[in-house]
């Protein structure tokens, strides 16, 4: 029996092309699960060959069976397993031994179900360790390839060689949505479940399917990840190159309780996975229909140049809502030129609007909305995509028949060949001007239309605002395709004082003095202070600095200093300073104090970093101050960041007109700001066991980001170790 030879450096390859495939737990009873997946195997047009084994049918779907792996004509390129779980380690054992590399198991019975299961998954990924097996699931649906046929799901697939990638952590989203996906005209490349993914996980899907040629843009439904560093850093590569739309589902309690008893997934805050997706380059949207219907769109339309949309329809109500929810997104609708508008009245009725969105207000005439105007639109400089409403022919024919039918003689079969409309020339102008066009229709497959459009694969929506999000996909795409490339590589060693401070502090924490210190030897602005210990002290730095100053106790287990009145700002005096350093001196009882310059700015932001169990080190930004946790406006991305990451979390803000000029305050310097940002995300990455920063607030002064105060908590963990992973 020979070993295949063929090595692909993804192992999702093999088994997406594998020349022989063994299948054990289908028979001849078509009722079973097993059996229906090996059944859309046979039959779906796969070329390979099917090896089922069986310990007591001879023939499984009129193929030859073989009663036990060893009994194998030949080392299969890839083994299927659909069987009790108490048989899935012993058919590892077996494949192994005979040089099989390549696993699909659709059995549960793991992780999901609890300790148990969770300890039998561990020693099933140690099993195939040792026979150097990769696999997919357990608890998985399979997998499916378009271009060769390949189906081992329970569904049996409808369209072929489409352009849209799949991966999903449900069997569902790719084994039972056949029907669905074949009426709304979306076709699948390929598709993975991926199940609890104790070895091959959905990283590895993006990974592949961001190398696959065929797959064009791609879907994910996700329930939680495992590796968030390192899918960060492969979405982040790939969705500059293909567009990742993606669908998440355990940022509540009731998701992340269903996720767990599913797959097993770790869920987290949605909050988490939306700051994820935002810095990675992924597209969320907010339900599975739109992973489907706007990847499919991404996949198989012209990619967008610019934000200007032109909007063409038959009725005034659908136009509006198109350029509504356009307006919304960040695209443009905007009036044509007197040139353009003037090429488009010569087209339409005196009382339509040319002006965009183009309204015909019910034309008949289809061949001017879907032949004459467009190919204007088209050709236009002023245009970068197209969204059309009211394209219709059969469907709507067949609502008037039974009321038209008294009228004339012609059958229904004779209208509708009459009146069908030819489309040739509209489909093919996306391809021949690279500009994208969406459909809105409010009928299905009943319309020689929209099935012409599903044909040919141009995306239709059965609602215009649909159809307008499409768009803005499209448009999310365009700026993370423009995204700088200034990604940070190694974070380098932390600063000797950094080290010295964070040493020096042991396990009694950081004073404020000491945190800004840390700040500062990662040159982050922090006011001109003094640290006292006495009356006598704190006149003189008082004197140095120069009056106003405030005051401040200073000790590491004092965190909420205004809370409980232990901050004085304004001194303006040594009589007040007196007064305020006697008062906070009684109510404190702590020996420290800090003497620091007044800050003079309109504008409070915070920043910070915290962390999650699963996720890298989280830096967030927002408006700071008093109110920083009522009016929650947070920004946030993931250690290391880069420049580009820090102006997008300045622009994530809903308050992010403040950083501009305002009410005559000079502009945030954004640069100051990112450098501020950037450095929070090298300190944590330096220091692990440094638990949360909170900066609250940074005060702007004439434009420049100075932190006025800071916290910097303790918790568990290696400095050394945490230094030596950094260098």
């Amino acid at each position: 029996m020979s070993v295949p030879t063929r090595a692909y450096d993804n192992p999702i390859e093999t088994m997406m092309n594998p020349a022989s495939i063994a299948f054990v737990g289908a028979s001849n009873n078509l009722t079973t699960m097993g059996t229906i997946q090996c059944l859309n195997l046979v039959t779906g047009g796969y070329t390979g060959e099917v090896l089922p084994v069986h310990p007591t049918e001879p023939e499984v779907l009129g193929l030859k069976a073989y009663p036990s792996v060893d009994a194998l004509p030949k080392t299969p390129e890839l083994a299927v397993l659909v069987v009790p779980t108490r048989l899935v380690l012993e058919l590892v054992e077996a494949f192994g031994r005979i040089g099989t590399k390549r696993m699909v198991i659709v059995t549960a019975g793991f992780r999901e179900t609890g300790d148990d299961g969770r300890s039998l998954e561990q020693t099933l990924v140690e099993r195939a360790r040792h026979y150097g097996i990769r696999f997919l699931g357990p608890n998985c649906l399979g997998i499916v390839n378009t271009s060769n046929r390949l189906n081992i799901t329970v569904g049996p697939v409808q369209d072929f060689d489409g352009a849209l990638g799949i991966a999903s952590q449900s069997g569902t989203y790719v084994a039972q949505v056949v029907s669905y996906l074949h009426r709304n005209g979306v076709a699948l490349s390929k598709a993975i479940s991926v199940g609890n993914e104790a070895d091959i996980n959905i990283v590895d899907c993006i990974e592949y399917l961001g190398a696959d040629e065929r797959t064009k843009a791609i879907g994910l439904y996700i329930e939680g990840i495992k590796d968030v560093g390192r899918f960060l850093e492969t979405a982040s590569l790939v969705s500059r190159d293909k567009p990742i739309v993606a669908q998440y589902v355990g940022g509540s309690e009731a998701g992340a309780r269903s996720c767990a008893s599913h797959t097993g997934a770790m869920a987290g805050p949605a909050h988490l996975y939306e700051a994820l997706f935002e810095q990675a380059g992924v597209i969320q949207v907010e339900s599975i229909e739109d992973v489907y219907r706007i990847g499919s769109a991404l996949a198989t339309q012209p990619r967008l140049k610019g934000r200007r949309i032109a909007v063409l329809t038959n009725s005034g109500g659908p136009g509006t809502a198109i350029a509504n929810t356009c307006d919304r997104l960040g695209l443009e609708v905007p009036e044509f030129s007197p040139g353009l508008k003037e090429r488009i009245a010569e087209l339409i009725p005196g009382h339509a609007s040319a002006k965009n969105p183009i309204d015909l207000t019910f034309h008949m005439d289809m061949k001017v909305l879907s032949e004459e105007i467009p190919s204007i639109l088209f050709e236009s400089e002023e245009v970068d995509g197209v969204i059309i409403h009211g394209i219709m022919d059969t469907g709507f024919l067949d609502l008037l028949y039974p009321a038209v039918s008294r009228f004339m003689n012609e059958t229904k079969e004779q209208l509708f060949e009459a009146m069908s409309i030819g489309l040739d020339r509209l489909v093919a102008m996306p391809s021949t001007h690279g500009k994208p066009l969406l459909i809105s229709s409010f009928f299905g497959l009943e319309d020689h239309c929209v099935r012409t459009f599903h044909e040919r694969r141009i995306p239709t929506f059965d609602a215009p605002e649909k159809a307008a999000r499409a768009m803005g996909a499209f448009l999310r795409h365009l700026e993370i395709r423009n995204r700088p490339v200034d990604r940070q590589g190694r974070i380098g060693s932390p600063p000797e004082e950094a080290t010295a401070i964070v040493k020096r502090a042991g396990g009694a924490g950081l004073d404020e003095y000491d945190a800004k210190a840390l700040l500062r030897s990662y040159g982050i602005p922090t006011p001109v202070e003094v640290r006292v210990s006495t009356l006598a002290a704190a006149r003189e730095a008082a004197r140095s600095i120069g009056f106003p100053v405030a005051l401040k106790a200073c000790a590491p287990e004092i965190r909420h200093k205004t809370e409980l009145g232990l901050v004085r700002l304004g001194i303006a005096s040594e009589d007040e300073l007196e007064r305020a350093y006697r008062s906070m001196s009684e109510r404190a009882g702590v020996p420290g104090f800090i003497v620091a310059e007044m800050l003079r700015g309109e504008r409070e932001l915070m920043a910070g970093v915290t962390r999650h169990p699963g996720f890298p080190p989280c830096v967030v930004l927002g408006l700071g101050g008093v109110f920083a946790e009522a009016l929650e406006d947070i920004s946030s991305r993931f250690a290391p960041l880069s420049a580009t990451d820090a102006h997008g979390m300045m622009d994530g803000l809903r308050s992010s007109r403040l950083l501009g000029p305002f009410r005559g305050m000079k502009a945030v310097d954004r640069v100051a700001l990112s450098n501020i940002l950037v450095a929070l995300g090298r300190l944590a990455l330096h220091f692990p066991h440094i638990a949360e920063v909170d900066l609250n607030p940074i005060i702007v002064v004439d434009g420049s980001p100075i932190v006025a105060d800071a916290l910097v908590v303790l918790g568990e963990g290696d400095t050394e170790k945490g230094i030596e992973n950094a260098r």
